[in-house]
């Protein structure tokens, strides 16, 4: 690759990722690929300006948030629905500490879905309507973690799927009923545990929450191959994380 500024010569990353387009596919990062090869034509000087004018990673915006929380439903029905119980049903095993309750295991695929479910009927929209009516004078409910081991019972993953679909897009339509106004956002409320967390605080959490689970259905999944894989262990990252959440 060459530019008034002289040659430079693209990293062989970079190239493999746009032999993929010759060859017909399209990968979800094209466009970040492709970005980065028009910013090596750019002089640095320039190009220290194009990034400073990008929003910042920290800053919350709303339709950031829903963008996420509207296709979660639709990620989790298509990796889960009708798989077999290899995937459904089996966890990580019992913790370190080797604890016997059943509520403290590590989670199945099953266990999951019903978290998330607790989380759409007793958490997130709960929470933000007592920031807006109460703020911090009234704290909010305590959130038990462990709810779905009773409320699951008895269901099929299924039918956790269909349900966490429906409060979700029950949820997202009262959340865009409130129409939310910028300086709603620093409102504040009060956590149990946490103490004074803002509007947006909370919103922010709600979309980090699913990415959190996917992440740990990812690593659940993947553990029930751990011993299949065999010498490849060295090269799957997701067969090495000790976990971010139960």
């Amino acid at each position: 690759m060459s530019d008034s500024m002289g040659s430079r010569q693209s990293s062989p990353r970079l190239e493999s990722k746009l032999r993929l387009v010759s060859c017909g596919e399209s990968p979800p990062q094209l466009t970040f690929f492709l970005a980065i090869r028009e910013a090596e034509k750019i002089h640095p000087a320039r190009r220290s300006r194009i990034y400073e004018s990008m929003r910042s990673t920290t800053e919350f915006v709303l339709s950031d948030a829903v963008a996420v929380l509207t296709r979660t439903p639709a990620t989790l029905d298509a990796l889960l629905r009708g798989m077999p119980e290899l995937w459904a049903r089996r966890n990580e095993g019992r913790s370190k500490e080797g604890r016997s309750d059943p509520a403290k295991d590590t989670w199945s695929a099953f266990d999951i879905m019903g978290h998330l479910i607790v989380g759409e009927r007793t958490d997130w929209m709960a929470r933000a309507r007592i920031i807006l009516e109460h703020g911090e004078a009234r704290p909010f409910d305590p959130f038990d973690r462990f709810a779905q081991v009773k409320e699951s019972q008895g269901k099929s993953l299924e039918q956790l799927l269909d349900e966490f679909a429906r409060l979700r897009k029950a949820n997202l339509a009262a959340l865009q009923a409130l129409n939310l106004q910028p300086e709603d956002l620093p409102r504040r409320g009060r956590h149990p545990e946490l103490g004074v967390v803002t509007l947006s605080e909370l919103l922010a959490t709600w979309a980090a929450h699913d990415l959190t689970h996917l992440h740990q259905l990812s690593r659940v999944m993947a553990h029930q191959y751990r011993d299949a894989v065999g010498p490849w262990s060295a090269y799957l990252g997701v067969l090495k994380c000790n976990g971010h959440s139960e």
